[in-house]
């Protein structure tokens, strides 16, 4: 009986998105989750004494292949004090600290480590052990860390490679429970995981590798005009734990969303900022609007956006929106200096329920994004498109 009521709300929810005008699969949009690609984005990864992630990266050709990957740590500091801060602001930014390290895989390869533990070369450790499979290489450990992962395809030398043949997924994985803080920061629960699949930017074979990597539809694809989120606005209950009535005595939906700048320096290790818009639709169709700038990294619970510390009275919550699912557009806009960039990201879906005993218990969910159009054909002419700049190797 709940898969039946769990899936009817999902009808529902398409059917809403369909009635606003919004059709993702029909939609123009040149990142995949599911095919092969030249670049390689993990929005999301992070390691501490609550959280880990599995990486999984995958060559699905006949060769061998070579990536150059990137871990971006985004941990937020202040920029008075130096010291950590958990709500992005003006003076509460990421400290955008780069590492870089190279892979290789043989033909038809996966190869997976633990952020926390990063990967050696040895090929004495068994097939049951972390570093089971062909060692990729020496990949450094990240036991604190939050931010994102950027693989990109190139050859021995280092040049760009316009092979399409990356693939990749990452798996968060919950190593201690916690209690809830905040209505919007919800608890976690030891042994839970959420998993998504890494976006992958798909190149033209038939141009020719540069360095930067230019997003503009003719070397690499571009990214997306927008991106979609359908989602349950903060507050509301799960009607799959709502379900399960005797058991629980309440639950309530979080949504944690991060995204990332398309372009990348990290041969001069400058972030990149882009200002966003969100326009926000409840299931009447009414809108709500919100806007932020991202800075090298963002991820916040949906209310953090426009009201930090009193979700309450956040377009996101179920206090201002006045429904339970909500529908939300994602756009990047042009900033002061005329310039701006795409984004990518990623979904967490939080419930936490109150047991009949008094106890909480959360469950986490990821998911990738819908995308919308091309980024390239809706910014101003000369506006200059995304790009990558790979460091140079000595």
């Amino acid at each position: 009986m709940r898969k039946v009521k769990w899936d009817a709300f999902l009808s529902g929810l398409c059917g809403f998105a369909l009635a606003l005008g919004v059709v993702a699969a029909g939609a123009r949009a040149d990142v995949t989750t599911e095919e092969g690609a030249s670049i390689l984005v993990f929005p999301k990864i992070q390691a501490n004494g609550t959280f880990d992630t599995v990486i999984q990266i995958t060559n699905t050709s006949n060769s061998i292949l070579h990536a150059h990957c990137f871990y971006v740590d985004a941990s937020l500091r202040s920029t008075l004090s130096g010291l950590p801060c958990s709500v992005p602001s003006a003076t509460c930014l990421p400290i955008w600290q780069e590492t870089d390290f190279l892979i290789w895989l043989t033909k038809q390869q996966p190869t997976h480590w633990l952020l926390s533990k990063g990967r050696n070369v040895d090929p004495t450790d068994g097939f049951a052990s972390d570093g089971s499979g062909f060692d990729p290489g020496r990949v450094p450990p990240e036991p604190d860390f939050v931010g994102e992962l950027k693989c990109i395809e190139v050859a021995e030398s280092g040049e760009p490679v316009m092979g399409n043949f990356l693939k990749g997924e990452a798996t968060l994985e919950v190593t201690a429970t916690t209690a809830d803080a905040l209505p919007d920061e919800p608890g976690t629960q030891e042994g839970d995981v959420s998993k998504y699949n890494a976006i992958g930017i798909r190149a033209n074979p038939d141009a020719t590798p540069s360095n930067p990597l230019t997003l503009d539809d003719s070397v690499y694809n571009s990214c997306p005009a927008k991106l979609i989120v359908n989602h349950f606005a903060t507050g509301s209950t799960d009607p799959v734990a709502e379900e399960l009535g005797s058991a629980l005595s309440g639950s309530s939906v979080a949504t944690q969303l991060t995204l990332v700048p398309c372009s990348e320096d990290f041969e001069n290790q400058r972030p990149k900022s882009v200002t966003v818009q969100f326009l926000i639709y409840n299931q009447f169709e009414e809108r709500f609007s919100a806007s932020t700038t991202v800075t090298c990294f963002l991820s916040v619970e949906l209310t953090d956006i426009d009201s930090p510390g009193a979700p309450t009275r956040s377009a996101f919550s179920i206090n201002q929106l006045g429904t339970e699912v909500a529908h939300t557009e994602i756009t990047p806009v042009v900033n002061l200096d005329g310039t701006t960039g795409g984004l990518l990201g990623v979904v967490e879906r939080i419930v936490s329920v109150s047991t009949a005993t008094g106890g909480t218990v959360a469950a986490r969910a990821a998911y990738d994004l819908h995308t919308a159009g091309n980024l390239v054909d809706v910014v101003p002419e000369g506006t200059p498109p995304d790009e990558i700049v790979l460091p140079l190797l000595e």
